[in-house]
Parts: structure tokens; C-alpha cells; sequence
């Protein structure tokens, strides 16, 4: 997917309208009435056009005295990196000298082990176990 280019005040506006995803990183938007700053692509209710503003990145806006908003947490890593984050752990946990099951490494990345099954095996292309 490649990313749009969001220079301008209308451009980045239509990016929230239609909640782009590959706006995601590129700015931030602030509500002026809750005192929020969302990602692009923020499934929260769209505020006015009139009470928007946007900023470079979430630091400015908290500059400003927004704060991050708790559905989308525009201050915290990407969803996708987060993923990568816990794979990666749990790569490194499994490279360990204890063999583990697949049970108890969920349970270490706080995860439910068919969630945790899945999640691996989408990143890695492979199962714990062949991982193991």
C-alpha cells in the first residue's frame, strides 16, 4: 500500500474523512471541543471541520495541550508493530535451551494461545513449534 501524500490542510482532512490508514504516521489530527489528538484513522466519531486542527506529530499536539486519544493511542507504536514486538519476543524466549509449549509462551506474552498460534505464525510463516 503505498502511502498518500498529505500536504495540505483539505488533503489531510479528506485522509481523516475517509479514516486512511496509510495516513498513519504522516500527522496527527486535534479536536479543538474534547481536547483529543487522533491518528488519520481513528474509528472515533469525526468531529467538525471547523474544530479540527492538525499537527506534524502527536508531541506537538501534546505541545498544545491535547492529549493522546485512548481508542486509536496515537502516542504508542503502530498496531502492526506492536505485533512484530511480541513475536519478536517470543522468538527469543523460544531460542532459549527449556523448550517451551505453546501454552505456557502465551502465557508469557499475556495472550490466549490460539490468538498467540495465529498471530506468529502470520509474522513468521511458521508455527512455534517449527520455530522451536
Amino acid at each position: 500500500m503505498k502511502p498518500i501524500v498529505a500536504d495540505t490542510d483539505d488533503r489531510r482532512w479528506q485522509a481523516v474523512c475517509e479514516r486512511d490508514t496509510r495516513a498513519d504516521g504522516q500527522f496527527v489530527f486535534a479536536v479543538l471541543t474534547t481536547g483529543i489528538c487522533c491518528r488519520p484513522s481513528c474509528r472515533s466519531r469525526r468531529a467538525r471541520r471547523e474544530n479540527v486542527r492538525f499537527f506534524a506529530d502527536v508531541a506537538a499536539a501534546v505541545a498544545a495541550g491535547f492529549r493522546p486519544c485512548k481508542r486509536c493511542q496515537p502516542d504508542k507504536d503502530y498496531p502492526q508493530q506492536q505485533r512484530v514486538d511480541k513475536v519478536a519476543q517470543a522468538c527469543r524466549l523460544l531460542e532459549q535451551d527449556a523448550p517451551l509449549t505453546l501454552e505456557a509462551l502465551a502465557g508469557q506474552l499475556a495472550m490466549s494461545p490460539f490468538h498467540f498460534h495465529r498471530l506468529f505464525k502470520s509474522v513468521t510463516g511458521m508455527t512455534p513449534k517449527a520455530w522451536q
